[in-house]
């Protein structure tokens, strides 16, 4: 028996379309849905890749970033997985795809269990979160969610094979250091899990770059799908992206994925 895939949705984000993705009608609306991948491994155990919000957003996030990416609804990683029959204590391996808020938010249920002490980053994405937070420009990066008490990263900077229907491989765009997954399942082929390199189905299929100032150029954005592309017809593979509404939607239904 292979792995299983649960998509687990954790809420949601509502804001104005030009923040997300390069859009020049001002006032369309976006729904961005937090996420979080529950991979049960029949050798690693379970492996949570992304925690989503933090319940304590109201306190912890600026009140820029409350106006930017209000979250109208927050879902713990706790009660996603507690719908599953797991609880924190149950997870063996965290993997975060960056430590953005919306990704990061919900490391603190994992004060005192195995996973806090097991958690895996690209290396340029840690630095890039410790350096902005640090410096007066944390952006995205809020220390409180990430730095908690006996977190242990476990750093990778180049593609990791976890198992071999278990890739993970680094993307330089929307941070220094992003995440991807390649998953192998037996009944529903390869998939691809992009993270925020990519938002949605529709910013992959018309290449558009993200919104506001995330990536410092949009060349990154478009290496970066070339070289999805080139993942996606190396593995007839099929892509997940981090913030699709309606397929994130789809697949938490569709859960779990074997």
């Amino acid at each position: 028996m292979g792995l299983r895939l649960h998509v687990l949705y954790l809420g949601k984000m509502e804001f104005p379309k030009f923040r997300l993705v390069d859009w020049k009608d001002e006032n369309e609306m976006v729904v961005s849905p937090a996420v979080s991948l529950l991979i049960q491994h029949p050798t690693l155990g379970n492996i949570l890749y992304d925690t989503g919000n933090s319940e304590h957003f109201a306190e912890l996030y600026s009140e820029e970033m409350l106006h930017n990416y209000p979250v109208t609804e927050c879902i713990t990683i706790e009660e996603a997985l507690a719908e599953k029959g797991l609880k924190p204590e149950d997870i063996d391996l965290l993997i975060i795809s960056h430590l953005h808020f919306d990704h990061a938010g919900g490391l603190s249920h994992f004060v005192g269990t195995k996973a806090i002490q097991n958690v895996i980053v690209s290396e340029a994405d840690l630095k890039e979160a410790y350096f902005s937070v640090m410096t007066g420009n944390p952006g995205a990066y809020i220390r409180t969610l990430f730095d908690v008490e006996g977190i242990q990263f476990k750093p990778i900077h180049e593609t990791t094979k976890l198992a071999d229907d278990l890739t993970l491989f680094i993307q330089k765009s929307h941070t220094p250091g992003v995440i991807g997954l390649i998953l192998h399942t037996e009944n529903h082929g390869n998939i691809i899990a992009t993270s925020d390199t990519i938002y949605t189905a529709q910013s992959y299929r018309e290449q558009l770059p993200p919104g506001g100032t995330i990536n410092k150029t949009t060349d990154e954005f478009f290496e970066n799908i070339h070289r999805i592309q080139e993942l996606e017809k190396e593995y007839n593979a099929t892509l997940l992206f981090g913030h699709d509404i309606d397929q994130i939607v789809d697949w938490a239904k569709k859960s779990p994925i074997d």
